[in-house]
């Protein structure tokens, strides 16, 4: 039992590390955003649909209906103009009985008027006679005996096939439900349609003279969206146990003579059956429209039908709806195509996509398959990012997202089906940069590992280059012009004798002598190379490109003998504190700028990045003469020319052991403020004048130059030194005759 056991824990480990090596990349918190992604989705809030209906709002306004000629639906406006003609509104409705009795005997097939006639016509001669106070007996009863003009618009209702608008009301405060017993019933194929309709308390009517005289009579409420669209209009709600058909459908039955069917399954709503044909809508009983763009032809002023002045092929078989487009009526909607639209337009276009059968189709399956295709496209994502990487798998992204709004797009061109793809697209990006992210998160943990490991060893910027290009880690180099220095600690020697017995102080010495020079090499954009007992071998403009890399290099320098006496001062005072002996530190630097080959050298099994070429070695014998000559920093020629305004001397015309050529050498001082110091202009002109003296082989000028000099900086004694030596040796053996001034080094 116990060697079962046994046998049991490898795997489970193995399990556990597979389980491990899966989770790795990202996947948990992308698992973790799809969930919550998939479960937004299925909620549905507000938001969400509203977002998708903007969309879908983009497909209409991208590909609108084609409306198809000759259009079967005009509306008699009543405009402006008419308003402006006929008086305020509301007209006396014997105005609307000739626009009733006109329309009719130019033969429309069905009028349909989007407005509500409520109350009794106020402007009646009979309502007058009892509202008008003050109005003598006779007047009032010859008035009394006119015609109503309800009663003449009613006749002319009777006389022709009129549907009449009716309202549902969300209160039962200020309804009237009148003729809602005269709302014809619905023939029923399926199951109750009632539950899956949209239930009000109650309804605003019209006034039953005018209603009794009606042929049908149906809903002008619009359904608007969140941000005030209409995009969707219930071909039928209910009051109660009754059915309320939409103006729209209505008029449709009246026109066709024929009852509507509503065809219900377990569901909901499938459609409405019209003369026989089926109009599909979602199971709310709601239709989205598809609309055409907005043609002010189809528009009639009332004035002009009013008037008779309207040719009747112009309203001869058609659907005619009664509306208005003044803006002081207020009747205005927004559509996905325009803003500010006559609410007329809205069944309109509703007449027209039931006539032409062009609707916009998004069955409750579609909601699925969006579900299942955010489901899929996330897995998908999940499982390949980390394994094809993110360059691969942003392929696979572009491919899926072209693929969807492709297949959205061609669904809604030619089938007319609504397909929301960008909840999908929006979710997908997310968990691609959710796992891209991740990805970039490990790595940069990775390299910051590898950052923190290397710094002590490597210069900052070749230690982010190697971490950021690991590739970059090959043999070879490439050729560019750099700056190089050269830094040693004079008489080393004699300062670790004091030492001799101490030797973890001397190597606390030297670690606080090259933390300093170390830290003003970094601050300088330059690179360590490498460090030697107690010298340093740094250089600049490379890993990165620097175009000032000479000045840098100079900059470095002087900050390196600023920060070397501060750190003396230090000594000296533990020194004094200690009662022991006090040495200053001493250095030279040597810079020389030159073009050079840098890279990975070395062998295949091992390598470093540095330098290789010969104003390498310049630099070195620099560092050397800084000895001989008494200046801590000495220049080539090619650093020096890219520094002018700096204060520097020309020291010598040398060629350095080893070496045939000669260069010419400066020793560095300060920088451009120095530069302007009197005392070191009197020195600089001195020395040139010397230096000119010299070449032309005038020793005794020269010598008296020398003490002149002298007196002038204690500080320039070896320079003055070295020389008087050298003029003394040419006194008692003169140099040929065709000498260059070239001073051979023997001495490194």
């Amino acid at each position: 039992m116990t060697d079962k056991k046994q046998d049991l824990k490898p795997s489970k480990k193995l399990y556990n590390f597979k389980w491990l090596n899966f989770a790795r990349g990202g996947r948990i918190p992308a698992f973790a955003l799809l969930a919550a992604a998939l479960f937004l989705q299925v909620s549905d809030p507000q938001f969400l649909s509203s977002f998708r209906d903007r969309i879908f709002d983009i497909y209409q306004q991208s590909q609108p209906r084609e409306a198809q000629y000759p259009r079967p639906v005009v509306v008699i406006d009543i405009d402006e103009n008419s308003l402006l003609n006929l008086g305020q509104w509301p007209w006396p409705r014997s105005y609307l009985a000739k626009l009733v009795e006109n329309t009719t005997k130019s033969g429309a097939a069905v009028i349909g008027f989007d407005m509500l006639f409520a109350e009794s016509d106020r402007l009646s001669p009979n309502e007058m006679s009892q509202n008008i106070v003050g109005l003598p007996p006779l007047v009032q009863r010859q008035l009394s005996t006119l015609p109503s003009f309800d009663g003449i618009f009613a006749t002319a209702i009777e006389n022709s096939r009129v549907v009449l608008g009716i309202s549902v009301s969300p209160e039962s405060i200020g309804a009237n439900n009148l003729g809602l017993d005269r709302i014809p019933s619905f023939a029923l194929l399926g199951q109750d349609p009632k539950p899956f309709l949209r239930n009000y308390p109650a309804l605003i009517g019209n006034i039953d003279k005018l209603d009794e005289a009606a042929s049908g009579r149906g809903m002008i409420s619009l359904d608007q969206d969140f941000d005030g669209i209409v995009r969707r209009i219930p071909l039928a709600n209910r009051i109660g146990d009754k059915i309320i058909p939409s103006l729209a459908l209505d008029m449709l039955r009246v026109a066709t003579g024929r009852n509507v069917i509503i065809q219900t399954n377990e569901n909901g709503i499938v459609g409405f059956k019209v003369a026989g044909t089926l109009v599909p809508t979602d199971t709310r009983g709601r239709i989205w429209l598809k609309y055409a763009q907005y043609d002010p032809a189809l528009y009639i002023s009332a004035l002009d039908v009013i008037n008779g002045t309207v040719d009747d092929t112009v309203l001869a078989g058609k659907l005619v709806l009664v509306g208005t487009s003044a803006t002081g009526l207020k009747d205005l909607r927004a559509s996905p195509l325009t803003s500010n639209l006559p609410g007329v337009e809205m069944h309109l276009q509703l007449l027209e996509n039931i006539w032409s059968q062009s609707y916009l189709f998004r069955p409750d399956f579609i909601a699925i398959f969006e579900w299942t295709g955010t489901l899929m496209t996330g897995l998908l994502l999940i499982i390949l990012v980390p394994l094809a990487g993110a360059r691969a798998t942003l392929g696979l992204l572009v491919f899926i997202s072209v693929t969807a709004i492709g297949s959205s797009a061609y669904f809604f061109v030619y089938n007319s089906v609504l397909i929301d793809v960008s909840y999908t697209l929006f979710i997908s990006i997310l968990v691609y940069i959710t796992m891209v992210y991740a990805n970039y998160r490990g790595t940069e943990q990775e390299r910051t590992r590898i950052r923190t490991a290397f710094a002590h060893y490597l210069s900052p910027e070749l230690v982010k280059r190697l971490s950021a290009s690991p590739d970059s880690l090959v043999l070879g180099g490439e050729e560019r012009e750099m700056t190089f220095m050269f830094c040693d600690v004079r008489e080393f020697t004699v300062i670790s004798e004091g030492y001799k017995h101490d030797p973890q102080g001397l190597t606390h010495l030297i670690n606080r002598f090259l933390t300093p020079m170390t830290s003003e090499i970094l601050k300088h954009n330059g690179t360590i190379d490498k460090y030697m007992g107690d010298s340093i071998m740094a250089f600049w403009n490379a890993p990165l490109e620097n175009d000032q890399h000479r000045k840098d290099a100079a900059n470095a320098a002087l900050q390196m003998i600023v920060r070397l006496a501060a750190l003396n001062a230090k000594l000296r005072e533990e020194a004094e504190r200690e009662n022991r002996a006090f040495k200053a530190l001493r250095v030279g630097i040597g810079l020389n700028t030159g073009v050079c080959i840098v890279g990975n050298l070395g062998s295949e099994q091992r390598f470093d990045y540095s330098v290789l070429g010969d104003p390498v070695n310049l630099a070195s014998r620099l560092e050397g003469q800084t000895k001989e000559y008494g200046f801590s920093i000495i220049l080539g020629e090619s650093t020096a020319t890219a520094i002018p305004d700096y204060a520097m001397i020309e020291l010598d015309l040398i060629a350095v052991k080893g070496k045939q050529e000669a260069v010419k050498i400066f020793g560095l001082l300060g920088n451009e403020e120095h530069a302007k110091r009197t005392q070191f202009i009197e020195a600089k002109e001195a020395i040139e004048t010397f230096l000119s003296l010299y070449f032309s082989k005038n020793w005794d000028e020269a010598l008296n130059k020398l003490n002149f000099i002298e007196s002038l900086n204690p500080r320039l004694e070896k320079f003055v030194t070295l020389y008087r030596d050298r003029i003394r040796t040419f006194t008692i053996t003169p140099p040929p005759t065709d000498w260059d001034g070239v001073f051979r080094a023997t001495r490194k």
